[in-house]
């Protein structure tokens, strides 16, 4: 029996749904990888890349061929059209899940842990802010909830306070040892890292709000 178009439309939605949980562990994992100096956990979220490329290309065809097939109108052009959008945030996410987890595996290559706790316990906030964010913003998403998307740009402003914090934190000691400036490199970028994380995530809500009010203001952000 051929599909109507509102089940076709309900099944790229879970498609990017389970795209969604399935970065969600990428971003947990590539943060533990950093955080722990898990080798193998960071490899395992760069084996995992390609499956969120897949769910990426299949998402992207079906928005094309729902709109080539039914021309939408309203909603439920809103609808694929977030969707498509949407999905390009998600899969940039997985991307920079995979920026984290190679600069794991070089700042552990030697077994090496983050002596600084202080340092340590700023990235552990970001990183559980970043997971809160992206996992409000597909909730909103899923749950069609406006309201719990418009919060996510105030929860993400903790996430630029913490990086200034870690940035005054690693650049408070003077060195000119190798080994101690590589390692502010590394984290300073760790911190960007989360930090388009949690950016990403606000831009999936603003998404979200554009899909279920049709207000353009909603959307701060270019693709």
């Amino acid at each position: 029996m051929r599909k109507t178009f509102h089940e076709k439309l309900d099944e790229v939605t879970e498609n990017l749904i389970e795209m969604g949980s399935l970065v969600q562990d990428t971003v947990r994992d590539a943060i533990n990888s950093l955080i722990n100096g898990d080798i193998e956990l960071a490899q395992k979220v760069i084996d995992s890349d390609s499956k969120i490329d897949d769910y990426d290309i299949m998402i992207e065809e079906k928005c094309m061929y729902l709109q080539a097939e039914h021309q939408p109108v309203a909603r439920d052009l809103r609808l694929i059209h977030s969707i498509y959008i949407i999905v390009i945030y998600v899969e940039r996410i997985g991307d920079i899940s995979v920026s984290i987890a190679r600069l794991a595996k070089r700042l552990h290559k030697d077994n090496k842990v983050l002596i600084n706790k202080n340092v340590l316990n700023i990235l552990i906030e970001m990183g559980n802010i970043v997971m809160q964010i992206l996992d409000k913003a597909l909730k909103a998403f899923k749950n069609r909830d406006a309201k719990l998307a418009q919060k996510l740009d105030h929860i993400d402003d903790a996430v630029d306070q913490l990086q200034k914090t870690l940035y005054k934190e690693l650049y408070s000691t003077a060195s000119k040892d190798e080994n101690y400036i590589r390692f502010v490199s590394n984290i300073s970028l760790a911190s960007r890292y989360l930090e388009r994380i949690g950016d990403n995530s606000v831009n999936i809500g603003d998404r979200v709000v554009y899909y279920l009010t049709g207000d353009f203001r909603a959307i701060h952000s270019d693709i």
